[in-house]
């Protein structure tokens, strides 16, 4: 997080008396890390309180501004090296202390699943370029599953120390230059600062617009929050100086509370759906600009007299290691507790999280800026800052190989297990007489080995591909082993047709086809235009258009190519589409899908339609069977809950076509109660709505037996 939140010793000049830390913005820290923290752990009460980084934001260029302001009006320059390494001193020991905690707990704590992205997100965190790999996965759709890292929160800090590290370089530029050009210094350094912070709002407004997920993260559609407070130290805006008249300290009054209205506004209005940052960032941004503007004084019914107060105070001194501190405690306390943290849950997390700030304040924090590497050169505390960030980064290292070491171990358990007749689905089949199909998992969920997106050996880009926004979508897969093919196949689809690749692959090595796949996580393949997932909406119109684009291109190329068979599956329980007719979800889908189908059909191809997987509810998952090891039937679902109608299935039935084909495999994940976690020592479940790897391969007998009688 920001400035998150080690106080600033306010500029004065040498003559000054001595100051402390303005209370106003100890208070605006205590609300900010407050809406922050509240929002993480009851995110339905206070959906908005994201916005408390915004503060932040504002608050770190407003303090860092004036700081650097105020060495440039004394000595003419910027002493770049010891501002690098105060810095450091003031933010790194805390942030590292945390880094390596979390890092620790989640490995002795946390699933094999969870260790790729922790120990990733860790390095990426200490390096800070946190907020950089996160804007990378929002665009990755195998990653919208993904849990949520011990270190996710680092993501602001990243944002800030690369605000540090250019900041002090433009203002330098902007203080120098006038005196080339007998220009008035503040008046160009406020036309400088106005410029960038004028060009990255409108950049940020477009980024929110055209690429919403990314835009929460990147640097540059944050500079302008930065820039705002920058531009109230450097243009020494003191709107009421001397509080000399009851209207002067009535309008400042009114003004505070403006301010911190502003700001709740945001935190109780704002939500998911809100677009953010974009313009709607400028409500609480400019709410704490108002505060800050302001000063510290005011009337009797000024809100700064209520928030004077020590408990505030004092979660603004600690607010930057509550910040550092509260998240890894959310995120760990599920294995902690082998439960779903309650409220009495929650609030005992609240207390431990302001203990531990405290701690760190008083033993790190505190001494990391006043006493470590005391009189020592910045150097000395540069070499120390590589060390640290090499150790956590070995560390992180280490947890990735112990990935490694454990994926290949339940890789051979795997092995060993799959010739055995109660092997995953196999013992749903009550012929195999498995007593108990439902137990405890035999294998672990390692993460990205049961992921299921990937590519055999045979596949490779295709020649004349399929393209989309940029993105290449079209694999040829040869499993013909140099013979003519049997047969061209098709797999057609988002990321639940892709969760059969398993099978397809297995199928089309037995009988020599030749396979293109064509799949588009999160878009419905006959073209339509998705609102919504899963009840949230996603009205991002590029990634429409790219959804419209892919499949029209897939619905044509596979009309004209003729293949003889075409697999198809979609998430259509979990995905809102709009044909613009208004007409209920079943009947867009059924235009849509029997549209695509009747035409590839006409051309003489044989169409299979996978019967989507049921629906884990977010309780069959693989976090659920971590926290339930021992009795994974607390993670089933019932079967009318989990096996919701899957609409491009239902067409295939309705167009009464003898060419499309409906393969419907719930029987191997549900029986007539429940829809299940784990069966035959497997997760059934890769993540929150995608089936595992293994299991699918555990299915390919009935698979086949179950295809081949379609096919005659």
């Amino acid at each position: 997080m920001t400035n998150l939140v080690a106080a600033e010793t306010p500029v004065r000049r040498r003559d000054a008396p001595q100051e402390g830390p303005r209370k106003d913005i100890q208070a605006l820290r205590a609300i900010a890390v407050g809406l922050v923290v509240l929002n993480h752990l009851w995110p339905l009460r206070l959906p908005g309180g994201y916005v408390g980084v915004d503060v932040f934001f504002v608050i770190s260029g407003f303090l860092i501004s004036k700081h650097l302001l105020g060495e440039l009006e004394r000595t003419g320059r910027i002493k770049l090296a010891t501002f690098y390494a105060r810095r450091i001193k003031r933010l790194l020991p805390a942030a590292m202390l945390v880094a390596v905690v979390s890092l620790a707990a989640a490995w002795i704590l946390l699933p094999f699943s969870r260790w790729q992205a922790i120990a990733q997100e860790t390095m990426a965190s200490v390096f800070y370029v946190e907020n950089w790999l996160l804007a990378a996965k929002s665009v990755d759709y195998s990653a919208h599953n993904d849990a949520a890292s011990t270190v996710q929160h680092y993501w602001s800090l990243s944002v800030e120390e690369q605000f540090y590290l250019v900041w002090p370089l433009l203002l330098l530029v902007l203080f120098v230059l006038p005196s080339k050009w007998r220009l008035r210094r503040r008046s160009f350094m406020v036309l400088g600062i106005s410029i960038v912070s004028v060009a990255a709002f409108l950049f940020c407004i477009w980024i929110t617009f055209a690429h919403r997920s990314e835009a929460y993260f990147v640097t540059p559609a944050r500079v302008w929050e930065f820039g705002a407070g920058a531009l109230l130290a450097v243009a020494g805006v003191r709107w009421f100086p001397g509080f000399s008249t009851a209207v002067q300290r009535s309008t400042a009054g009114a003004a505070q509370w403006l301010g911190y209205g502003l700001i709740a506004y945001s935190a109780f209005t704002y939500n998911e759906q809100t677009y953010f940052p974009g313009f709607a960032a400028v409500v609480p941004v400019l709410g704490t600009l108002l505060v800050i503007a302001s000063g510290p004084r005011g009337p009797l019914f000024s809100p700064n007299t209520l928030l004077a107060v020590r408990p505030v105070q004092f979660l603004g001194d600690v607010s930057y290691s509550l910040y550092l501190w509260h998240w890894p405690l959310i995120i760990l306390a599920p294995a902690v507790l082998s439960r779903v943290p309650n409220s009495l849950d929650k609030v005992a997390i609240l207390v431990l999280a302001i203990v531990l700030a405290y701690l760190s304040k008083k033993f790190v924090e505190d001494p990391g800026r006043s006493k470590l590497f005391k009189g020592a050169r910045p150097r000395t505390t540069f070499i120390a800052m590589v060390v640290s960030m090499g150790l956590v980064a070995a560390l992180g290292g280490g947890m990735l190989v112990g990935l490694g070491q454990a994926q290949q171990a339940e890789a051979v358990k795997i092995q060993n297990m799959s010739g055995q007749p109660c092997y995953g689905a196999r013992s749903m089949d009550l012929a195999n007489n498995c007593q108990s199909p439902f137990g405890a998992p035999e294998v672990a969920n390692v993460g990205a080995d049961e992921a299921p997106w990937f590519d055999a050996p045979e596949c490779q880009p295709a020649a004349v591909p399929i393209e989309a926004k940029g993105q290449k979508l079209l694999t040829s897969c040869d499993f013909t082993g140099g013979s003519a093919p049997a047969a061209t196949v098709w797999l057609v689809g988002d990321s639940h047709a892709e969760q059969w690749k398993t099978a397809v692959y297995e199928m089309a090595k037995a009988n020599k086809w030749a396979l293109n796949e064509s799949l588009l996580g999160g878009c419905p393949f006959m073209g339509a235009k998705r609102t919504a997932f899963m009840g949230t909406p996603t009205l991002d119109p590029a990634t429409q258009e790219k959804c419209i684009d892919w499949g029209s291109q897939v619905t044509a190329r596979i009309t004209a190519e003729k293949p003889d068979m075409v697999f198809v599956s979609s998430f259509g329980a979990g995905e809102t589409i709009d044909d613009g007719t208004g007409r209920p979800q079943s009947e867009q889908y059924f235009d849509g899908a029997s549209r695509a189908m009747a035409a590839w059909t006409a051309a003489g191809t044989d169409v299979f339609v996978f019967r989507d997987s049921p629906l884990t509810l977010h309780h069959s998952s693989p976090d659920c069977v971590a926290l339930n090891p021992a009795e994974p039937l607390n993670c089933a679902n019932n079967r009318a809950e989990a096996l919701q109608p899957d609409p491009i299935a239902e067409a295939a039935v309705r167009m009464n076509n003898p060419k499309v084909h409906v393969l419907d495999f719930s029987d191997q994940f549900c029986d007539e109660q429940k829809c299940y976690a784990v069966i035959g020592g497997l997760h059934v479940y890769f993540d929150t709505d995608h089936a595992s790897r293994s299991y699918i391969n555990s299915m390919v007998p009935v698979i086949t037996q179950r295809f081949e009688a379609a096919r005659r």
